[in-house]
């Protein structure tokens, strides 16, 4: 009889675990470890308990990694814990996206960026299709309302399609984990103070409630003046804005094994919208509008999770919940010479059941999810008595889907694992009326309504992924891939066409097919890593927003759109103290066949996509408290989403942090943006653009009880 490898032991282990745990690689360079911050259950979960205990003491590390499970995870995916997060000052979505490669975001205010992966994502405003899903604690959110993030776990950044996460995945994925409650009483308190006269206050406290039950509550506010100089009003806050912020966190567990969390959270920002400009005032934050303009954002969010190893033949995972999100934007009048603006309630519920085991070389892994989602969608613009549009419709997206992975491993070192899912979606977009009306200089009154419009579809989406893992004694773990998913995006309207003839029109369903390889080295003894993928996505109707010959804004189709690229990312420890690290993306996104309203844009770039970013970093923990933390980036030229007229030349980001911890307390220095890069988040085809935060400088003061 042939002796049991340990690491095939581990390879099954971690094939278990792999609804709960992420592969992580040191993306941005802030200190890859061979520990992971998360939590598992099982006959290993004593050891992986503590291992992620000793874990949160490691701050400064933004990037964990479990040595099994998520080294054997065969995709792109960056696992950021939430102590650094709160440490590197990386306050929202954007600011995540442009320190990973191949990761872009598109943004109108401080508070609602749209995250971009490879290429693809951008019409959340405009329509309820989602080329990256944000889940917040296991159910979907729409991110553009999130705010602030405050007090998680970790998050983790998943690039390219994946047929087994519960909702539809075309681009990518952003799921971020808030933070379980302990079992003693404590907590921490933190203080902010930085440029742009930004304060920012957040308490957390763990309340044990018996010997399997506690409480963790958070609550934050944060008020700041922005980073805009309005000269016509002769003001400095009118981009500011002020926040609150809290979660309730419950988890429980109970005799069987099986552990219950629930979460509620809240985010209640105001603010201004003073951030259209002309790009060449836009860049010196600068604005000449007459109004402050409205920009406030306000959702409840609710999560019930399960989850229980039963065996090694069955782990359970339930999380079920909803949200309630509300935004409203007013621009100020004199950015289009009208006022235009909306307010942008959205309702979803819905979940994810998942079953996975391991029974001799077969692992299984399936499921279901299931999402109802409701957004009122009005848009106003009107610039009287010239002319007015007014537009109002209410959409409803049901979706379901059932998907399942088996892994075979038919010799010790390879895996071959098909994949396949049955996706649903019934669309309907109803209450649409359009309003077109003028007095000068000739009167005239235009009013067109709608009744029920529906759109379904249902798609079979197979994957087929084989894996190479050596079982060795050899220091060099290795890990590679190569993988094809079919990916889809479902069809729906266009809520803000001002013609009935538009509006009755469904955009086509997106289709993809998503080939990636990568290969993973890791040194057992931590002193180095490196990976490198690559990938190329096939594009038929692609959605793209533009604007069509009648000036309505549209989500058309381009016939047919490609990306691909790479990303490299290493990590080199010379010595204990020092963690080095660097990545590099590249991204070729662009139109094959795209002619719309008599414009021919084959061949071109997708907007806001950079056909290259790289950065390095480095950390230094020299022992008594100390560490220092500095990070370079540089992101590539891109063309700004929507608008391909305007341009951002390359720009680097460089951040840099020195923090002294003592027993309780703990003091901060820190700076984004050193170098102070003048680059733009958003253009417009009327020349008007927004621009990125200036260079920021803060001070952060935190307690520990």
């Amino acid at each position: 009889m042939s002796k049991r490898h340990p690491s095939l032991s581990a390879l099954k282990y971690a094939l278990l675990v792999m609804p709960v745990l992420d592969y992580a690689m040191t993306p941005v360079g802030w200190g890859a470890t061979p520990c992971a911050d998360q939590q598992v259950s099982g006959k290993n979960g004593q050891a992986a308990s503590a291992q992620a205990a000793s874990c949160r003491k490691k701050a400064e590390e933004i990037v964990v990694r479990s040595r099994n499970a998520s080294f054997v995870v065969s995709s792109s995916i960056a696992r950021l814990s939430g102590a650094a997060l709160k440490e590197r000052h990386l306050d929202t979505l954007a600011d995540v996206a442009e320190r990973l490669p191949n990761v872009s975001f598109t943004s109108t205010t401080q508070a609602n960026p749209v995250i971009m992966m490879r290429g693809l994502g951008g019409p959340e405003e405009e329509t309820s299709s989602l080329y990256v899903p944000f889940m917040l604690d296991g159910i979907p959110m729409m991110s553009m309302a999130l705010g602030q993030i405050f007090d998680l776990d970790h998050m983790d950044v998943t690039q390219g399609p994946d047929l087994t996460r519960g909702p539809n995945v075309f681009g990518g994925m952003v799921s971020a984990t808030s933070r379980d409650p302990g079992n003693k009483f404590g907590g921490s308190l933190d203080f902010e103070y930085g440029t742009g006269n930004r304060r920012r206050a957040v308490m957390s406290n763990d309340i044990p409630l018996g010997p399997n039950t506690a409480l963790r509550v958070t609550v934050g506010g944060e008020v700041a003046d922005g980073y805009i100089s309005n000269h016509f009003l002769d003001r400095k806050n009118t981009a500011g804005w002020h926040s609150w912020f809290g979660r309730l966190k419950l988890l429980h567990k109970d005799s069987a094994g099986g552990e219950w969390r629930v979460s509620l959270h809240h985010v209640l920002n105001h603010g201004g919208n003073d951030y259209f400009a002309p790009p060449a005032l836009a860049l010196r934050h600068v604005s000449v509008n007459t109004e402050r303009g409205v920009n406030d954002n306000d959702y409840w969010a609710g999560s019930a999770q399960y989850h229980r190893v039963f065996s090694h033949k069955m782990i359970v995972d339930v999380a079920l919940g909803g949200n309630a999100t509300q935004w409203k934007s007013e621009i100020p009048e004199s950015v289009f010479s009208a006022r235009t603006g909306f307010t942008m309630p959205t309702r979803q519920a819905g979940g994810t059941i998942t079953l996975s085991g391991s029974s001799g070389t077969l692992d299984w892994r399936g499921g279901i999810f299931g999402q109802e989602m409701m957004r009122s969608t009005p848009y106003l613009f009107d610039m009287s008595p010239y002319y007015l549009s007014n537009t109002t419709a209410v959409l409803n997206n049901a979706n379901v889907a059932g998907f399942a992975e088996l892994g075979w491993r038919f010799s010790p070192s390879w895996r071959l694992v098909p994949s396949f899912r049955v996706e649903h979606n019934q669309w309907s977009m109803s209450q649409w009326s359009g309003l077109q009306t003028a007095s000068v200089p000739d009167a005239y009154t235009i009013l067109q309504t709608l009744p029920k419009q529906t759109a379904s579809r249902t798609v079979p989406l197979p994957g087929l992924k084989l894996e190479y893992h050596p079982q060795t004694d050899s220091v060099l773990m290795q890990y590679g891939w190569i993988s094809y998913t079919r990916a889809y995006m479902p069809p729906g309207f266009s809520p803000h066409a001002v013609m009935a003839a538009t509006a009755q029109t469904p955009f086509d369903a997106s289709y993809g097919n998503n080939l990636e390889i990568g290969y993973r080295l890791h040194d057992r003894k931590d002193k180095w890593s490196a990976e490198v993928i690559g990938y190329s996505n096939l594009i038929s109707n692609l959605q793209v927003v533009t604007t069509n010959a009648n000036g309505e804004s549209v989500v058309a189709t381009a016939a047919k759109a490609h990306t691909r690229g790479m990303e490299l990312n290493a990590t080199f420890k010379p010595i204990r103290s020092l963690t080095l690290s660097g990545f590099l993306g590249l991204t070729y996104a662009a139109y094959d066949r795209f002619v719309f309203a008599g414009q021919n844009f084959s061949g071109q770039q997708l907007n806001g996509t950079p056909k290259s970013s790289f950065g390095f970093s480095g950390t230094w923990t020299p022992g008594g408290g100390w560490s220092v933390n500095v990070n370079v980036v540089r992101r590539g030229r891109t063309n700004l989403y929507p608008s391909s007229t305007l341009v951002n030349d390359p720009y680097v980001l460089v951040d840099a942090q020195i923090e002294k911890k003592w027993r309780w307390w703990n003091i901060a220095v820190y700076g984004r943006n050193l170098a102070d890069a003048r680059y733009l988040t958003r253009g417009l085809a009327v020349g008007q653009a927004v621009a990125a935060n200036p260079r920021l400088l803060g001070l952060r003061v935190g307690v520990t009880y």
